[in-house]
């Protein structure tokens, strides 16, 4: 049994299409929980009208992402019998999959065993278009790389020479964890990671405990990126950069850094230094790319 557990919050059209996109899967072990963060654009009511087997968990607006997960990993903890052969699916309603994104999944899963799989994500307005194949990074001065730039930022490319990756982290888009793996190492961290970064911290933590993490080539998420915030970094301006430093929607919230760098780093403060530098010059070298004449 997979639970398959998708946060959402005010986009009713999305998440329709996410919901329409799993039903038709060849895989039928599945169950579908929603947890409806506090949506005031009918959400709830649109999937108890058009999608009566999907469970509704439904929240007051302050769960974010990482809490709101954790509702749908509690509801499968306490309704699921033999939790060592059940798997949670952690899932964005932006997004869209085959029908035999669940196989796949799985299939990956059992040639790799014991690990957490993830997801390729591509564009789903250019499905060549490589937005997430894995990734690494040291944890003493921050560095490290999304390993989509090595395939070119290429699907194909990646098919070409992979059928999976071995990831130093994994997204909460299309992530398949095994029951097992939570009572080990606990759920995620909402506290410390609200919302950016639950994710990754509890990728992290599963690898520190033994999991691999594989990202399966043939399990594709294609997301909406207009709608995943992944480009907003591209045309920020200042204020709006500053403004990301204390921001619970931000990737670039300075507590959110520091508490990672304290977790998991191997220097402490001075990788939260170099983390911050990192990102200010990221933000600089585009503007200044944006500013040469073309």
């Amino acid at each position: 049994m997979i639970s398959i557990v998708i946060p959402v919050h005010n986009r009713i059209d999305y998440t329709r299409q996410c919901l329409a996109c799993l039903t038709a899967q060849t895989y039928r072990d599945f169950q579908i929980i929603v947890v409806d963060d506090g949506s005031t654009d009918g959400t709830a009511d649109m999937i108890r009208r058009e999608f009566a087997d999907v469970i509704v968990l439904q929240g007051d607006g302050n769960l974010w992402w990482a809490e709101a997960t954790n509702w749908g990993i509690r509801y499968t903890q306490q309704h699921q019998n033999n939790r060592y052969k059940n798997f949670v699916l952690t899932l964005n309603d932006d997004t869209r999959v085959i029908p035999d994104y669940l196989q796949s999944m799985l299939n990956a899963y059992q040639k790799h065993q014991p690990c957490l799989v993830g997801s390729v994500s591509v564009d789903s307005d250019n499905p060549d278009k490589l937005e997430y194949a894995g990734s690494k990074f040291e944890l003493y001065t921050a560095g490290g790389h999304h390993l989509a730039a090595d395939y070119g930022y290429s699907y194909r490319e990646l098919t070409r020479r992979a059928a999976f990756v071995e990831s130093q982290s994994l997204p909460g888009r299309g992530t398949l964890i095994p029951m097992s793996v939570f009572d080990k190492i606990g759920l995620f961290d909402s506290q410390n990671f609200p919302h950016y970064m639950a994710d990754v911290e509890f990728s992290i933590r599963a690898r520190k405990a033994g999991y691999r993490l594989i990202v399966s080539a043939s399990s594709v998420v294609y997301e909406f990126v207009r709608a995943t915030g992944i480009q907003v970094e591209k045309g920020v301006s200042l204020k709006q950069f500053i403004d990301g430093f204390t921001s619970i929607k931000s990737p670039t919230n300075l507590r959110v850094r520091y508490n990672f760098a304290i977790a998991h780093s191997k220097s402490g403060l001075l990788f939260f230094v170099f983390d911050v530098g990192r990102i200010c010059t990221g933000f600089l070298l585009r503007k200044i790319r944006m500013m040469r004449p073309t």
